[in-house]
């Protein structure tokens, strides 16, 4: 099977991310019955670090996974959705897998897809596991897909659970409450096994603190269990202090945004309690493998003179952490591309935006879910921010650039699938 066959193949199952409308039914039994089929390859992963959230879940598993690797384990991750190509779903030693690999796992599950229709997600989650099963990675970092206790990614049997910060999205699938939503996340803490979680709001942090007593996890507070202080931030990163299990000193990250010292500081925890049956895993190496780590579509620079930013915010909470960002290291207005899909909470989304959104290009992402332009203007004209609106990701990218006059920032932010079409552009 060659690669565009396996992507046909792939593209040819239901997929939930793409749909116009959202997913309103949750089930395991389909995924349940493939893996069994497949000889449940998640059961044979030795060191699993699950990871749910709304907000820095990807973060911190791209932070998990470079710190394990820089200290000498072999590393799977699993991360969703990807940003430009498939392969970016199931990376070995911080790599994609390659091609050919790929393309090798889906041609021989074919058979069981004529036997056990599963969706994109679940198809490539099962890749996943199997890939990391025949290589006997040491640790597989995998994130969850979407909530927690329905999700494919939670059959498998994590070490540690960790969920980060909780706020409102996919509330149309997950409820409309706090307590809802973080209800859905706790469903990955496992009995008597750590559940790290990072700081909450009060109502989430209560909820996920009497579902690790009805489970029987253990609940481990990152910002009690790891003190971080004295903390600079520039465009060229975040440089900070820390104290917890795992040692003492100044840490790096070529990372923007002051939010990202939270999920550093989560990922820490979780390496704190992995290195107490693991030597490897000590300060110094993980210290060294953090000032290297790239996290792809999170504030990330990928022009110069002027900068562009682009990020895949698409929540309130990760919208506040981008305006924290332009404020604290741009400190300047900004051109904003801006784009989203259905169901998302738009205008919290765009209101910490607005007071630093000189001029708003509003644009569809290519995607059946992508909201109207008329939605995006109606969310932006709330807040008198001018705007214009684009036929396509390069043409906004084209305004974007005139408007700027060469000088001012240029930010892309809304969704996931609008930071892989500018990425795919601005790579070129």
């Amino acid at each position: 099977m060659t690669y565009q066959s396996a992507v046909r193949l792939l593209d040819s199952l239901v997929n939930y991310e793409k749909q116009a409308s959202p997913r309103t039914e949750f089930k395991l039994d389909a995924i349940r019955r493939f893996l069994k089929l497949a000889g449940e390859p998640q059961k044979r992963l030795r060191n699993v670090v699950l990871v749910a959230g709304t907000k820095g879940k990807g973060s911190v598993c791209y932070l998990l996974e470079s710190a394990l690797r820089g200290c000498g384990a072999s590393t799977g991750l699993f991360v969703s959705p990807h940003v430009t190509t498939v392969l970016e779903r199931i990376q070995f030693g911080g790599a994609p897998i390659d091609k050919r690999a790929f393309s090798r796992l889906v041609d021989g599950f074919r058979p069981l897809l004529r036997k056990q229709k599963v969706s994109y997600f679940e198809l490539t989650a099962a890749l996943a596991f199997e890939a990391f099963a025949r290589a006997d990675v040491d640790y597989a970092v995998v994130e969850v897909g979407l909530g927690g206790r329905l999700d494919a990614t939670n059959l498998t049997e994590p070490r540690v659970s960790v969920i980060t910060r909780i706020g409102y999205d996919h509330v149309q699938v997950l409820g409309s409450s706090l307590t809802a939503i973080a209800g859905e996340k706790a469903g990955i803490m496992r009995p008597s096994r750590p559940a790290v979680i990072s700081a909450q709001d009060s109502v989430a942090r209560a909820e996920l603190a009497r579902r690790a007593r009805q489970t029987g996890a253990e609940l481990v507070e990152s910002q009690k269990a790891t003190r971080v202080w004295d903390v600079e931030s520039s465009v060229s990163g975040i440089i900070f202090s820390v104290l917890g299990a795992l040692g003492a000193g100044r840490v790096r990250l070529p990372l923007l945004g002051r939010h990202q010292v939270e999920n550093c500081t989560t990922a820490l925890t979780v390496l704190g309690l992995l290195a107490k049956s693991d030597s490897r895993i000590r300060f110094e190496p993980v210290v060294e493998a953090l000032a290297r780590v790239s996290v792809p579509a999170r504030c990330q620079v990928v022009r110069h003179e002027p900068p562009v930013i682009v990020d895949s915010s698409h929540n309130p909470e990760s919208g506040a952490a981008l305006a924290a960002v332009i404020g604290e290291v741009l400190r300047q207005k900004v051109v904003l591309v801006f784009g989203a899909l259905r169901g998302k909470l738009i205008g919290r989304t765009v209101a910490p935006l607005a007071p630093w959104t000189e001029h708003a290009v509003l644009v569809q992402p290519d995607s059946p879910r992508a909201a109207d332009l008329p939605v995006l203007k109606q969310a932006f004209g709330r807040f008198d921010v001018p705007y214009s609106s684009a036929t396509g990701i390069a043409d906004a990218l084209r305004q974007a650039r005139g408007l700027s006059g060469g000088t001012k920032p240029i930010v892309v932010a809304g969704s996931f699938y609008l930071a892989g079409e500018a990425m795919a552009i601005l790579a070129g």
